[in-house]
Order: structure tokens, then sequence, then C-alpha cells
């Protein structure tokens, strides 16, 4: 037991939020970005190693995710998992999505697709949608935000 709480204290003095960033697949990068800059439309995902329903969307996430590489998507993950909470609420914040981060802290199983500038959550992606549905989702919302940056929104 003490052990284990030894390794935990150390892994949060080494993952510090101040210093990294969290990344879409978990690695960590020593680089932290300002939002100002990244892409409007903003992917979040909110997820844990125990839910089950991330589970059957995490893999249509990622399968779908590997198409928009090159779209204008910042796609940031936010894993409740016990041990890794650290520093969410700091990427939040980096992130320009702490009031979003705050009203969802804590619930998995789904993936938002917000508007960085407003905060508006545009669609919340659950386990219910198929990798055709996540393409259509992210295909809308991607013309949305091109609509509202071409008018100065």
């Amino acid at each position: 037991m003490r052990i284990s709480l030894v390794i935990i204290g150390l892994m949060a003095v080494f993952m510090a939020p101040n210093f990294f960033r969290a990344s879409w697949d978990g690695a960590a990068e020593a680089e932290v970005t300002e939002p100002a800059g990244e892409p409007r439309l903003v992917a979040a995902l909110f997820r844990s190693s125990w839910c089950s329903a991330c589970r059957v969307i995490e893999p249509r996430i990622d399968d779908v995710r590997e198409e928009y590489e090159a779209a204008d998507i910042d796609w940031v993950k936010f894993d409740f998992t016990l041990g890794r909470r650290g520093g969410l609420r700091e990427m939040a914040e980096m992130e320009g999505l702490l009031p979003i981060y705050d009203e969802a802290a804590g619930s998995t199983g789904f993936m938002l697709l917000i508007d960085r500038d407003t905060n508006q959550v545009f669609e919340m992606i659950t386990m219910d949608y198929g990798r055709d549905q996540i393409r259509e989702a992210l295909d809308r919302w991607l013309v949305v935000v091109e609509r509202l940056e071409a008018e100065g929104a």
C-alpha cells in the first residue's frame, strides 16, 4: 500500500501540469501551446479505462480520426482513469475549454465537438454513433466553422 502511494506521489511530481500537455494518444509533450491560432473546432474525448461506452466509441473515433489528420480539428483527450487525472483541469484551461470541462468533468464515454471561440458544444458523439455518423458530424461542423470564420464571427 505504501509503495503504491509513493509511486502515485512521484508520478504527480513528474507529471506536473505546468510542464506537460497530454496529447490525444496519451503521450506527454514538453511544449505547451496557446489556444490562439489553434483550430477552432475541437474534438474533446471524455474517457476512462473503466468506461464500457469508451470501449465502444474509442475504436470508432480512432478509425475516423486517421482520415481527418489534415483537417482543421484539435483533438483533445480528457482521461479520467485513476492515476491519470492530474492536470486535466489545467490542460482544459490551456486549451480554452475550462467552462466545458468544469461542466462535464468526471463524465465519460463521449466526445464533444466544440467551437473553441465561443465554447459552444456543437454535438455530443456517443457510442450510438457509427463511424459514418462520426464522419458526418465532423464534416458538418467543419463546414459550419469555415462559414463562421469567413463571416468573421
